[in-house]
């Protein structure tokens, strides 16, 4: 099961925490453990804001103890999307941790995980891109993302980070890009940048790559009056532009990639006439954040609802 021994799994199914839980869970076929009771074969997510540190709020609890304890007891444990972090060294440098042996045998046990990324699946399907990628993902996609990822930074390494995630798998069939959501809200108008020329570099990457490729629409302009962490900042503010001249923006790259006959994977067409602040509310993660709502995602079908035959039957 997934497990988020050391950081709670959020329970709110349309958190961006609880969204990259449910696509490893998804992709493992598996469930996600948020109890964190014990369990044979441990997948230890590390959170989706995990920056190389333990950060107990509410200090070391009997509650995470427990939780630890129960880590201990798993036969196998795999270190999700990175090396298993020294959790055991983590916790014998606190002081409201006094049993130091305990800690020596949590990071024994750290010590025999092994790592599984997205790519080990070898599925014959690749997602790749920025924080949001998860969001675009079809089903049995693998899911590699990086928070932070710019088009413009792909475009200036000649994506070298697609070519060597793409490296890594050897059964690949197709892929979804996402990348661009950071460059509207943070750089183009900053920069008074013409996306055309992007996402033409964009497209010529992908018609160079000898499968089959999908290119990720950005996300609707957020409403402006949505608290957003100072993570997602950019040299102290939330966004460059006006909220006028990203819908701009974002208009001229959806123009552009129709244009150029760019395979778009988009969201519902209705997104872009809804009231922002309405938008935040039910297509937005529930606490303050750039995110979209895993219920939204694209293996969600965006939130779309089907009628079915049987909805006529009696």
């Amino acid at each position: 099961m997934i497990t988020g021994t050391f950081n709670k799994i959020p329970r709110k199914k349309n958190s961006h925490g609880y969204g990259w839980a449910r696509t490893w869970a998804e992709n493992l076929m598996t469930t996600i453990n948020h109890d964190g009771h014990p369990v044979e074969t441990l997948y230890l997510d590390h959170g989706v804001n995990f920056g190389g540190s333990l950060n107990l709020f509410g200090g070391f609890t009997p509650e995470l103890k427990q939780r630890i304890d129960n880590f201990l007891l798993a036969n196998k444990v795999y270190s999700l999307d990175m090396p298993m972090p020294r959790y055991g060294d983590m916790l014998a440098k606190r002081k409201d941790v006094e049993d130091k042996e305990w800690c020596a045998r949590v990071q024994a046990k750290c010590d025999t995980a092994q790592t599984l990324l997205s790519t080990d699946l070898n599925t014959n399907w690749l997602t790749i891109g920025d924080s949001h990628t998860a969001a675009f993902a079809p089903h049995d996609s693998m899911v590699i993302k990086t928070d932070g990822l710019t088009l413009n930074g792909q475009i200036r390494s000649n994506f070298q980070y697609v070519k060597d995630h793409m490296a890594k798998c050897s059964n690949l069939q197709g892929i979804t890009l996402v990348f661009g959501n950071i460059d509207v809200r943070h750089h183009l108008c900053r920069l008074n940048i013409d996306p055309r020329d992007m996402w033409i570099d964009l497209k010529r990457f992908g018609d160079s790559l000898p499968i089959p490729v999908e290119y990720s629409v950005p996300w609707p302009i957020e409403f402006e009056g949505r608290r957003l962490p100072k993570t997602g900042y950019y040299k102290n503010q939330p966004f460059w532009g006006t909220r006028y001249e990203r819908v701009m923006m974002l208009e001229r790259i959806e123009e552009t990639m129709d244009m150029i006959s760019m395979n778009k994977i988009m969201w519902p067409e209705e997104w872009k006439c809804m009231d922002p602040e309405q938008f935040a509310k039910t297509k937005m993660e529930s606490t303050s954040s750039v995110h979209i709502s895993p219920e939204v995602y694209r293996r969600k079908d965006f939130g779309e609802e089907h009628v079915l035959l049987t909805d006529f039957m009696i």
